[in-house]
């Protein structure tokens, strides 16, 4: 299904109401780590998110840290890590705050996209996007 079509339907469905909104669990400010022990510190300004995330998994044994910028809104986030130059890749999150009983957890799909020459590009652009889920705490 296309983009649009997906925006329409949830269009007219219409607006939650507030006691709908008041049952979910908002998105707040804080140290979220997902189940690999990598790191997201974020802060929420309205519905603007920054920070920096740090993965623990990064390359020669170390970790590695970019800023972070995204949005909230109620229990819906979603965000973007710059990694650093040499990298030469972005990766996204998208998820939404579940309830779990001991605590909020963020359940989000990630796809990690590495730039490739241009030459390369015709043949293995989408070689280039990978794809995997967290759960951060």
């Amino acid at each position: 299904m296309r983009l649009e079509q997906v925006l329409a339907q949830w269009a007219r469905r219409g607006v939650s109401t507030p006691a709908q909104d008041a049952a979910a669990p908002a998105f707040t400010s804080g140290r979220w780590t997902n189940e690999y022990g990598s790191v997201a510190d974020i802060e929420v300004d309205g519905d603007r998110l920054s920070g920096t995330y740090t993965s623990a998994v990064g390359s020669a044994g170390g970790p590695l840290t970019g800023p972070l910028t995204g949005y909230a809104r109620g229990d819906t986030v979603a965000f973007t890590v710059l990694w650093p130059a040499h990298m030469r890749s972005i990766t996204s999150w998208v998820g939404q705050v579940v309830d779990t009983g001991p605590g909020p957890e963020l359940k989000a799909l990630w796809q990690l996209v590495v730039d490739i020459p241009d030459p390369d590009e015709a043949k293995g652009l989408w070689t280039t996007i990978h794809t995997g889920a967290d759960t951060f705490r």
